[in-house]
């Protein structure tokens, strides 16, 4: 039988839509909406879990539509945002081509919304929330925060981590699948052959297609 994705070494007992792999209970239990983009009608999951992450979502809905991020007013335009967005996303990007740690879109997204809580709405977090993930950005944080502020205010900063909240929302999902930012990066993150403007999107199934912005 399949070994489970997330630990690689019990079974996989369950299969999960959502990262459309085998799952072995104890890592289906531990990652559900946390790692895992959980459908609502999944018989492992709890509804109270599900609730209590749907308002926790509805905060943070309107944190992010607070943020530019249209056609004309993205910040991301700002070549001082898109330095420190690159810095974020080349180390998530690093993190999944090595394999080292099990992540998904929704793990990152978890991620970014917990280093939001923590230096920027400063919410104490719980250890069991503090993931291998979210380490790792703790560390990118603490280590260059002092850089990142000579040319930035702190409130900018943390709009930034919201803004890279919109841009794992936008590419994952549906045609997607639970990999669309995290293929994203993979595909562009420091590719050279792209044109100015162009941007590579892989599906579910792998099939990469190269657009216009």
């Amino acid at each position: 039988m399949a070994k489970c994705w997330f630990c690689k070494t019990k079974k996989g007992k369950r299969y999960c839509a959502p990262i459309d792999n085998l799952l072995c209970p104890i890592c289906c239990g531990k990652n559900r909406l946390q790692k895992i983009d959980c459908i609502e009608t999944c018989r492992h999951l709890k509804g109270v879990e599900f609730q209590k992450q749907r308002d926790d979502e509805k905060e943070f809905s309107k944190l992010m539509a607070s943020v530019p991020h249209g056609q004309y007013d993205d910040m991301f335009q700002e070549p001082g945002v898109a330095l420190i967005a690159h810095d974020i996303e080349i180390l998530i990007c690093n993190i999944y081509m090595a394999e080292a740690i099990r992540i998904t879109d929704k793990s990152v997204y978890e991620s970014y919304k917990l280093i939001y809580k923590l230096y920027f709405d400063n919410q104490p977090l719980e250890e069991p929330q503090i993931d291998d993930l979210t380490q790792e950005l703790v560390k990118l944080y603490t280590n260059t925060i002092k850089v990142w502020e000579l040319n930035m205010e702190r409130t900018k900063i943390g709009q930034i981590f919201l803004r890279l909240m919109i841009s794992v929302k936008k590419m994952s999902g549906g045609r997607f699948g639970g990999f669309g930012y995290l293929n994203y990066l993979k595909n562009n993150l420091g590719n050279t052959d792209l044109d100015e403007g162009q941007f590579i999107t892989e599906n579910k199934f792998g099939d990469k297609i190269t657009q216009q912005s």
